[in-house]
């Protein structure tokens, strides 16, 4: 097991606070200038009449955890929001972002999870395909003084966003080698948080919770590009994970491997996928979890990317695009992509089948796994069903071929969270 040193613990038990509130984040319920401990004292006043009885629940422990981190950490308290960046560039569930100046004087970067309008986004990080990015220079006062265009960068629209953001903000504050930043985030923003610390290098610090990988071209890119100094920018990454999370395991780490560590998730309350809710890392009291070994669904989610990644990126592309472009339908709601990312059913369809090949489910041989296969429908019949209506209202006689696909590879993918479940 990988020794946490105490400095980088307290780091991260700090950037995880921030993290969680990242999520609460709105428009309407903090501005820049606030103090932590004032935005969390208000937020018990927030109207959730709008939410769910889960998504109540979640909003609620969510706040408990941040007002008892605030109670007894005085300088967490004291923490300053600061250029409040939500759904960045786009009404459509784009990026989004804060800074907060930590009463040590610490600057920390958080970037949230993936915005509604940003599945499609993940898929093309893991795909291997080249894209053309736009990427801005700014000079010490945050004023933008070109913009370079770069051609067969691996590369999504939504890591050079924040790349580009974090270069205007850092000439906006005046920050420079003299200030200590830490970049965090939590899942997608875990991922932007690594991005912007190999492309930026002006970060001291990487701390990524349940944070995706990158493709393999992407990886070969970034060693390409800064030679001997990937290596140093690389070691200022350190990775944090429920023991089964399966999202960090999504692609290539660029984590060193001593520096990736596993925590005991907390409660889940039966509900498998919430060893990926950014709470499981934590106790009540907003402190990591003690230290723990890689799960069995983590261990499995992390064979399946390593067979996709090494599918070529001409067929890659279709698998990662198509699973993301189902989880932008099922949850990004009526969000619209950002940058006009769009995967049609025909081709959505065609990755379905693609992820399904033997090789791919020949990862569930297994007692357990057959197992589950037979409770799938229990628990996605409805979801699936609306996937397929809507492959029909496109593709109209696809309906049947997409429901005994999209329900083949269903299982390939939810099968570990069901057999863990039964193992309980």
């Amino acid at each position: 097991m990988n020794y946490i040193e105490k400095s980088v613990l307290n780091a991260a038990n700090t950037a995880i606070v921030y993290n969680i509130f990242l999520y609460i984040l709105t428009s309407e319920n903090a501005r820049n200038g606030d103090k932590l401990s004032d935005i969390a004292a208000d937020l018990k006043n927030t109207d959730t009449s709008a939410l769910n009885g889960a998504e109540k629940s979640q909003f609620e422990k969510r706040v408990e955890i941040i007002q008892k981190a605030c109670s007894a950490d005085t300088a967490l308290a004291n923490s300053i929001i600061g250029n409040i960046a939500v759904d960045y560039n786009n009404k459509n569930g784009g990026m989004k972002a804060c800074t907060f100046i930590h009463g040590s004087g610490t600057v920390y970067v958080i970037f949230a999870g993936t915005g509604a309008g940003e599945w499609i986004d993940n898929g093309e990080g893991l795909s291997g395909i080249p894209e053309n990015n736009l990427y801005e220079k700014y000079d010490k006062s945050g004023q933008l003084v070109y913009t370079a265009a770069v051609e067969k960068d691996y590369a999504t629209d939504q890591q050079a966003e924040a790349l580009n953001w974090f270069g205007r903000i850092c000439g906006e504050n005046g920050w420079n080698d003299n200030t200590y930043i830490i970049l965090s985030g939590h899942s997608k923003g875990g991922n932007k948080a690594q991005f912007v610390t190999i492309n930026s290098g002006f970060a001291d610090m990487c701390i990524s919770f349940d944070g995706q990988g990158f493709s393999p071209e992407a990886v070969t890119m970034f060693k390409k590009n800064f030679g001997r100094s990937f290596e140093e920018r690389r070691r200022k990454i350190y990775s944090f994970s429920a023991d089964n999370d399966f999202v960090n395991v999504l692609g290539e780490p660029l984590a060193p491997a001593k520096q990736v560590y596993f925590l005991k998730s907390s409660d889940i309350d039966g509900n498998p996928f919430a060893y990926h809710f950014v709470e499981t890392l934590t106790g009540a009291d907003g402190r990591l979890n003690a230290q723990g070994a890689q799960g069995d669904i983590s261990q499995y989610m992390q064979n399946l990317s390593d067979t996709i990644m090494a599918v070529e990126p001409e067929k890659r592309q279709y698998i990662t695009l198509s699973i993301m472009s189902i989880l932008q339908k099922i949850l990004g709601g009526e969000a619209v992509p950002v940058n006009g990312d769009f995967v049609s059913a025909k081709d959505t369809v065609k990755g379905i089948i693609m992820a399904s090949a033997p090789a791919l489910l020949g990862l569930l041989f297994t007692k357990d796994g057959k197992e589950a296969a037979a409770d799938i429908g229990e628990i996605y019949t409805d979801k699936i069903t609306r996937f397929i209506d809507k492959i029909k209202k496109e593709q109209g006689d696809l309906q049947a071929a997409a429901a005994a696909i999209f329900s083949q590879t269903a299982v390939t993918f939810i099968s570990p969270f069901l057999s863990h479940k039964k193992r309980e």
